[in-house]
């Protein structure tokens, strides 16, 4: 038995699946419900306004997210390293930092194949409400990806945790922007090979350098 929440959630997902595929001006509650396969109007039932409609999306891209990061592999925090003995040596500290950014490559390449049409969903969601404080603020109310990443460059001896996590987590955002379509869908190699997570490998890796100490 489908329940109301359940059926919330499914035109979360086909909702997620028109922007996607379609760009945000295809987002009206005529496509979900064809998207979804459901009667005409469920939409609109459930979500009466077009704006409750982006808010299910984001909560449901929001939820998305979070169940990711509960069950990694290759995030770029993986939560195996935080127990591991903290590094001290500068030689040891750029071995992390290869070890890093292989998983952000890892990580950055899902978001433009596997999870291709949710990565453009939420781009597109992100632009829509940038003048929106209150539906914006669902989409970055979580803060666990922001913790992970602390904990990472803090292992690499960052000297300022919070801003080098930042600045992390934009480089990643502007990689998959990059691949999906920025200049890089065009010349980089193709997303979802191992030139391609090589190429993106090296592109973080030499940020993540740059955070670890001279003097370590």
């Amino acid at each position: 038995m489908i329940t109301g929440t359940d059926r919330r959630q499914l035109l979360a997902d086909a909702a997620i699946a028109v922007i996607g595929r379609s760009g945000m001006r295809a987002l009206t509650h005529r496509a979900v419900d064809t998207a979804a396969d459901v009667p005409p109007g469920t939409t609109s039932y459930h979500f009466r306004t077009r704006r409750e409609l982006l808010r299910g999306v984001l909560n449901r891209i929001a939820n998305l997210s979070a169940e990711r990061l509960g069950r990694p592999p290759g995030d770029p925090g993986r939560e195996s390293t935080i127990d591991a003995p903290m590094p001290t040596a500068r030689v040891e500290r750029l071995s992390e930092a290869d070890a890093l950014a292989v998983r952000c490559a890892a990580f950055v390449d899902s978001q433009v194949t596997a999870y291709r049409t949710t990565t453009l969903a939420r781009m597109a969601c992100e632009i829509e409400v940038a003048s929106d404080p209150e539906l914006r603020e669902i989409l970055h109310s979580g803060d666990r990806f922001r913790i992970m990443a602390v904990g990472a460059v803090s292992r690499l001896g960052s000297i300022d945790p919070p801003v080098h996590a930042n600045a992390l987590i934009a480089f990643l955002e502007g990689l998959q922007f990059d691949r999906l379509v920025g200049t890089g869908s065009l010349s980089t190699a193709p997303a979802g090979t191992d030139a391609g997570r090589a190429e993106i490998t090296e592109a973080v890796r030499s940020y993540l350098v740059g955070i670890v100490p001279a003097d370590s």
